[in-house]
């Protein structure tokens, strides 16, 4: 594919395009991945909105969100412990000169946002921002939204939101005066939604947030002693338009926050993308204890899941459900004979999103019990195993697409970055390292380059702690002319690298492969060109060569 070069505009043009067209690729934020974005791997793809650049309906019709914070089940793309900070990454070319912009967290689906952090003045002209979740955040599944009002152009809100989940910082419970310093933050600045409220924003001004939380970056000459935009523009309701109460809110009330006892307890909370449930009786000694003789626990990924079962009157009870997306997952059930039947499955066939699998807890069986693995994914694993020196095992694994031919990581100088990876698709990440990257952005003019989208040594990033960069190439859309042959990639691909959750044990080469670990005592799956670990094998059984077999 011969590599096509787009003029450069001058900049009073660029400018009266902004001012004219302004529907025209604006920004969104590309990270955290927001709901139905192009940029989740594990997005379907008959849900992507490929609209997420354009702001929300004038008419407030589809605030929040645009009223994908109903999408059940939740898809968690990010767990966040409250203390820490972090950034969130934009994307696409229509600045608009900036504006301003906030970063918020809803734990109601969406009927209430409290800011976390303001960006008042020159937001968004870069395409990074770091954000810190407050220490006193609760525990739960959350909304983080990035709101915007930008300065030219039309009086417009754009709005992107994603699930994420916070963690605490510390072991301790959140007492009653923590939850409510986070009722005490201040709710989003909304304009130009007229089934909202009737607050506007003018042309040129950048808005200036009246309560813009505990942490503010200013820019575009904007200060502390800039005077606030008029309007009460961030009552808490009405609600949006899109707004509904699914019963799953996780923020509870100050009461039920209280340290519990430790012979009784009732806790409900939410955990990265799971929807957890735990009920204790008094012989447990926490929400998520179990005895020795009576234990219930599952956890569900889209068709299957992970779980150990027993019926009894004291009882432990966990519910994890991922929805059809995410790592594989296992379930154990007992029944009144003592057999258990180990499930493990893949899910709804999308790319196994790098997230940490559920800890495989060991299950008390005797010598009557009878383990069936199954895993059902593109590859396929049946293995019936019995504690005793008798064993089936049938095994079709499939070639990973990504494990043996993972690009190479774009090392050098930005100017042989460029020509070896040009043209790039904007907002699409390149690996220069296992742990820093960079964004095809507009070229400014600090690229020598003809190309309208470059990547700059400016837009380099390293990858949090946990997290690391994939390189991976995708396919040209045999549809579209838009984007040229990149001469240091293979024909009719472009690097389209990702951001993704650590992983500590490599890359594989034949998905539904196992890898023992731990001595035999657990065990790994390959999934999508990864190794997953799924944690300890089933009792009676050892992980040896790559098989589970009998122990003994």
């Amino acid at each position: 594919m011969p590599s096509r070069r787009q003029p450069r505009l001058p900049i009073t043009l660029c400018n009266l395009l902004l001012c004219i067209a302004p529907s025209f690729a604006h920004m969104e934020m590309s990270w955290p991945y927001p709901l139905h974005s192009k940029y989740n791997p594990d997005a379907v793809a008959a849900d992507v909105d490929y609209s997420m650049t354009s702001p929300l309906s004038s008419d407030g019709s589809n605030f929040p969100c645009k009223g994908y914070q109903n999408d059940r089940p939740k898809q968690i793309v990010e767990t966040y412990t409250a203390g820490s900070s972090y950034n969130i990454t934009l994307a696409g070319s229509a600045t608009h000169r900036g504006g301003s912009c906030q970063i918020s967290l809803s734990y109601d689906n969406g009927a209430t946002f409290r800011v976390i952090k303001s960006m008042i003045g020159g937001c968004p002209l870069k395409d990074t921002y770091d954000f810190s979740v407050p220490s006193y955040a609760p525990n739960g599944n959350a909304l983080l939204a990035w709101t915007w009002q930008n300065e030219v152009g039309n009086r417009e809100f754009y709005m992107n939101c994603a699930e994420v989940n916070v963690v605490s910082g510390s072991q301790k419970r959140r007492r009653r005066r923590d939850v409510q310093s986070f009722d005490q933050l201040p709710f989003i600045w909304k304009a130009n939604l007229e089934g909202i409220n009737d607050c506007t924003t003018t042309e040129g001004d950048d808005p200036i947030y009246p309560n813009p939380g505990p942490d503010v970056e200013y820019g575009n000459g904007c200060s502390s002693s800039s005077a606030p935009s008029p309007g009460t523009c961030d009552s808490a309701t009405p609600f949006g338009q899109t707004y509904e109460d699914l019963g799953d809110s996780t923020l509870s009330s100050p009461t039920d926050t209280d340290s519990p006892s430790s012979s009784e307890s009732t806790d409900s909370y939410s955990a990265s993308d799971s929807t957890i449930t735990t009920s204790a009786a008094p012989k447990t000694t926490s929400a998520e204890g179990y005895s020795d003789d009576s234990m219930t626990e599952s956890w569900n990924h889209g068709k299957g899941g992970y779980g150990n079962g027993y019926a009894s009157d004291d009882s432990a009870t966990e519910s994890y459900d991922r929805g059809s997306h995410g790592p594989p997952g296992f379930m154990t059930k007992f029944g009144s004979d003592d057999s258990a039947t180990e499930a493990w499955n893949g899910g709804g066939g999308g790319r196994a999103r790098p997230t940490d699998p559920p800890r495989a807890r060991p299950a008390s069986t005797d010598s009557r019990s009878t383990v069936t693995v199954t895993a059902d994914c593109e590859s396929t694993v049946v293995i019936t195993v019995h504690p005793s020196a008798t064993m089936t095992t049938s095994t079709t694994p499939g070639p990973s697409a990504t494990g043996s031919i993972r690009p190479p990581y774009a090392t050098g100088s930005i100017e042989s970055v460029n020509a070896k990876y040009l043209p790039c698709v904007p907002g699409t990440f390149l690996c220069t390292s296992k742990t820093t990257f960079l964004t095809c952005n507009y070229n400014d003019g600090t690229v020598t380059s003809d190309e309208t989208w470059v990547y700059s040594s400016r837009s380099e990033r390293t990858a949090a702690a946990g997290m690391e960069c994939l390189p991976v190439l995708a396919p040209y859309s045999s549809s579209t002319d838009q984007y040229g042959q990149q001469s240091g990639v293979k024909s009719g691909s472009y690097r389209d690298d990702r951001y993704i959750r650590e992983r500590p044990d490599g890359d594989c080469d034949v998905d539904g492969s196992f890898k023992c670990t731990a001595g035999g005592t657990q065990f790994s799956v390959c999934d999508h060109g990864g190794w997953v670990a799924m944690g300890a094998v089933a009792a009676g059984t050892t992980c040896s060569n790559g098989k589970i077999i009998a122990s003994g």
